[in-house]
């Protein structure tokens, strides 16, 4: 097969973990291509995000980070092939919304509809279109089987993306994991596909897992309750002060965590039937009875931190606003209040789709879920998707206490086994691709290039542990200390010494420099 690979955005770590894969191929005995952006592209979402700098200081800094700072041989730019457009038409303007929702930082349907979303929209769908051009052209001319491509949802990466699917050819988006170690594949979707991702969650709820297994996976689970998951690409809420619960009438403790909808806007897997979040949360009210009193909304901190040079004032006004017109308590996106505490304290949490679920259900928590998930498979959330779910919707809380008590422990098995699936099943190659901080990698020897190319080849993911336990033992174990919030030793990593020796996965000798310089840089959207 001759595969080719594509990372058009320099972030950090992204265009190595695509020279990893790359070298899987080779040693698979199969050929490499590449496709990047020489400053070809008219504008992108990089440049938009950070519109204070100059095109030229921009297109420098992701050139030096990009695709050639490791592959010399066998690199195609995207401005050597936009030419060859021959007579293919194609409707770009939808594969410009991801993007333009995320640099706006949208959040109702009065801001997609807005006149600055479409501003965006339009600057970023000629570089949706060129992409695309550029793409079909590189696959007819280097007659590739399959493609490999970093994100698949923004901008010129959808453009790559949509020209895949147009030639008929397999395409597998990679990405950063969940918690660091492993790589995300996504086969013939965007970074934000669910449908492989919910298919091995469901096949492997219903079977427990082994001690080291629930250890390895309550270890990830207790470094946020104790906020040192420094791995994650964003860790929230890190100087956070553990309060009470603020509404001392309530009745009952109900916990809004709603999360920005522009990540996962205009994306078919992540759909509700809800016209927008809050008619859900009103609809609950009315379904359980609850006074205002009764719920509190916590603001996501990331709306109070800048991407680029935005903050998320939409979401926070769009979602405060609806709280102060039901008399809802609000706790604003930038108050230390420990978001992990008011959980510790809530009768049930309801969420948008948002990880605040795994800290809630691992303690045995009811997760009200409104919207599909990552975890939607996985058997612990109680589901309203749609005003037809509210119909069985009841309070766990409200259940005699034998039965609550089985539930509880209910929800945290199925919450470990969910966290273990997407850590160490879903994940790839997690025993050879290990964080070592949020930007910098190590990579193992051994990784077996079989597991791409099956990937490849049948478009569906093997899980990358295919182990479990007899029955639910271990699993207990773990629970008992998790009721006894025992994170301190749950915290300790189980993981076993690796025993093989590292590979070699560095740029080539001339641009070695950027990665000593980038250490020292803030990560995240650069």
């Amino acid at each position: 097969m001759r595969i080719g690979f594509s990372s058009i955005y320099s972030w950090r770590p992204h265009v190595e973990h695509m020279h990893f894969l790359s070298t899987l191929v080779r040693q698979g005995g199969h050929e490499t291509r590449f496709l990047t952006c020489d400053a070809d592209l008219p504008t992108c979402y990089g440049r938009e995000l950070r519109p204070e700098r100059s095109a030229w200081a921009h297109c420098a800094r992701c050139r030096i980070g990009g695709v050639r700072s490791y592959e010399s041989r066998d690199v195609s730019a995207i401005g050597n092939l936009t030419s060859h457009r021959g007579t293919t038409k194609a409707d770009a303007g939808p594969w410009a919304f991801s993007s333009a929702g995320t640099l706006g930082r949208f959040e109702s349907d009065a801001d997609f509809a807005s006149d600055v979303f479409r501003h965006y929209a339009e600057r970023l769908e000629p570089v949706a279109r060129a992409a695309y051009f550029a793409a079909k052209r590189w696959i007819e001319k280097e007659r590739l089987d399959a493609i490999c491509l970093f994100n698949g949802r923004m901008d010129a990466t959808r453009g790559i993306l949509e020209a895949a699917r147009a030639s008929g050819i397999r395409c597998i988006t990679f990405e950063r994991t969940w918690f660091g170690d492993g790589l995300n594949l996504t086969p013939d979707e965007n970074c934000l596909g669910l449908s492989e991702a919910n298919r091995l969650v469901g096949e492997w709820r219903d079977r427990p897992l082994t001690r080291p297994q629930a250890l390895r996976a309550a270890h990830h689970v207790a470094l946020r309750f104790l906020r040192r998951n420094n791995k994650e690409w964003r860790a929230y809420n890190t100087g956070a002060k553990v309060a009470p619960w603020p509404v001392p009438t309530a009745r009952r403790r109900i916990l809004l965590t709603p999360t920005s909808r522009n990540e996962i806007w205009g994306h078919p897997d992540w759909q509700s039937a809800w016209p927008e979040p809050t008619v859900a949360f009103d609809a609950i009210m009315a379904r359980l009875q609850l006074r205002p009193d009764d719920l509190v909304l916590r603001c996501h901190p990331i709306w109070g931190e800048r991407i680029g040079n935005k903050l998320g004032n939409s979401s926070e006004a769009y979602y405060t606003a609806w709280a102060k017109s039901r008399g809802v308590h609000t706790i604003e996106s930038r108050d230390v209040t420990s978001t992990l505490g008011l959980i510790e304290h809530a009768d049930a949490i309801v969420v948008g789709g948002g990880s605040a679920a795994l800290e809630a259900a691992i303690i045995g928590k009811q997760v009200i879920a409104i919207s599909p998930s990552n975890y939607q498979s996985a058997g612990f959330e109680s589901t309203v998707y749609s005003p037809e779910h509210l119909g069985t919707l009841t309070l766990n809380v409200d259940e005699e206490e034998r039965t609550r008590s089985t539930t509880t422990a209910q929800i945290s098995k199925l919450a470990l086994r969910f966290c273990y699936t997407m850590v160490y099943r879903v994940a790839q190659y997690v025993d050879y691709v290990r964080s070592i901080t949020t930007t910098e990698y190590e990579y193992l020897e051994g990784a077996n290039p079989q597991r791409l190319l099956d990937l490849v080849r049948s478009g569906e993911l093997s899980p990358d542990d295919a182990h479990s336990a007899a029955d639910e033992s271990a699993e207990e174990e773990v629970v008992d200390s998790i009721n006894l919030r025992d994170w301190e030793r749950l915290a300790i990593n189980v993981d076993p010494a690796p025993l093989k020796s590292r590979q070699s996965i560095q740029r080539r000798w001339m641009y070695r420099a950027v990665d000593r310089i980038r250490a020292a840089m803030p990560h995240g959207d650069l």
